[in-house]
């Protein structure tokens, strides 16, 4: 476990943890720890299905096949549909500070969609379908993200 982050969820992972733990001490008599995550906090699934959708919604718009969307395609509906969530609800997690330590320039980003937790993703799921149905499409849950609006609903 040399990663930036350690996840433990079984007796396996945990003793492997307690190793690294210990192998760092030893090494350098000083390590600091931040506030562990408890929880998972997002399944690749959300990750998945927010792909599929912005290809689904990208040959809507382009009224083409799926597999004729590009990946540049992609990309730039998820950077429109960022903006409009972001200018629409001003989450706080959808914004970063980017910082080039060479050239010392700032400036304020979007985040990646895989640093956001489950509700997060949640949030904008709930903004891509209703953003897409403004446009005619109906974009269908499925997954992860169908089991939590069905749990939400009940």
């Amino acid at each position: 476990m040399s990663r930036e982050t350690d996840t433990v969820n079984s007796e396996h992972t945990w003793l492997a943890f307690v190793a690294n733990a210990r192998a760092l001490y030893e090494k350098h008599k000083y390590v600091t720890w931040s506030k562990p995550r408890i929880g998972p906090d997002r399944s690749l699934d959300q990750n998945a299905l927010f792909y599929v959708w912005l290809t689904e919604y990208a040959a809507h718009l382009l009224t083409i096949d799926k597999k004729a969307v590009s990946k540049g395609v992609v990309e730039g509906l998820k950077r429109t549909v960022k903006d409009q969530f972001y200018r629409q609800t001003a989450q706080s997690f959808m914004i970063h500070e980017v910082h080039s330590p060479k050239t010392g320039q700032r400036k304020k980003d979007y985040t990646s969609s895989s640093d956001w937790k489950t509700g997060e993703m949640y949030m904008v799921l709930e903004f891509l379908q209703r953003y897409a149905a403004n446009d005619g499409l109906v974009l269908e849950a499925r997954g992860q993200y169908e089991k939590l609006k069905r749990e939400q609903n009940e």
